[in-house]
């Protein structure tokens, strides 16, 4: 379990929450006994492996999914007691739901960050303006604008929903795999552009990933997801030091190498 400094701005509590999938008589537990917050100014990656619940977690914080238990607090306040527009206003999300709009330029999808303040009429403001095109600005995409967003790349996609996400002027920015079918160069990129939103904008991130050599690159601090419903949060040095790193992806013939900060084979060491 984590303990944030209290001088420090708390903008999400997780309360003994359960996270899983409610069926009836039989729900489908994912994580039990998740207690952690996040504060402002905080890089938070939630690593696991495949299929350890990360992705369930993130929904149930975003409110797609009610917890099975326990409570998700924002500022203090249950978020299942807040309107939508209110949760759109907290925290914007930037998930691997697909845009397949064939029509839509980039700078449209950016502009779709400007729902919760949007009048009845839906249309822009001069300040709404002003703030599409500076969240492209940051994120690197301004040359992008009229182009098709259904023909960028997918390390260009991605910025263009990090731009999206800033449109939304939202403390909290939660990512679900937001490097996931990009190169090993437009990876670093994607991370060293979060990072820099947390320093320069006072913005929180909160990502999923499965790429532990990014997370404890970048990260702050990390919540560990495992398989059998555990859970676990700690800065990168105190988890490799306790050896929960290592625990969290236990194979055969792996090991964790807390030098390199990556998982080599046991048996097979490259030759360089």
């Amino acid at each position: 379990m984590a303990n944030k400094a209290l001088n420090i701005e708390t903008l999400l509590q997780l309360k003994e929450l359960e996270t899983g999938y409610s069926g009836g008589k039989n729900p489908v537990v994912i994580s039990r006994r998740i207690e952690t917050s996040l504060a402002l100014g905080q890089f938070v990656a939630i690593l696991g492996p495949n299929g350890a619940g990360k992705s369930t977690l993130m929904k149930t914080i975003l409110g797609h999914l009610a917890p099975l238990s326990g409570e998700v607090l924002w500022k203090g306040q249950p978020l299942h007691q807040m309107s939508v527009k209110q949760v759109a206003r907290c925290m914007s999300a930037v998930l691997t739901d697909k845009i397949d709009d064939r029509y839509l330029t980039a700078m449209d999808v950016v502009s779709t960050g400007r729902y919760p303040y949007g009048s009845l009429t839906g249309r822009l403001t001069q300040e709404d303006r002003q703030i599409i095109s500076s969240s492209m600005k940051s994120t690197g995409v301004t040359h992008l604008s009229e182009r098709r967003f259904f023909s960028l790349s997918d390390g260009e996609k991605q910025k263009t929903m990090i731009a999206r996400a800033l449109a939304q002027n939202t403390p909290l920015i939660c990512l679900d795999e937001p490097t996931a079918f990009i190169d090993s160069p437009g990876k670093v990129a994607i991370m060293q552009l979060l990072k820099g939103l947390v320093a320069d904008k006072t913005k929180t991130v909160l990502l999923t990933t499965h790429d532990s050599e990014l997370a404890l690159q970048f990260a702050d601090e990390l919540w560990l997801v495992g398989k059998n419903h555990t859970f676990e949060a700690g800065t990168p040095k105190s988890l490799i030091e306790n050896g929960h790193i290592n625990q969290l992806f236990d194979q055969e013939g792996v090991i964790f190498n807390p030098t390199t900060l990556r998982f080599e084979s046991k048996y097979f060491k490259p030759e360089l």
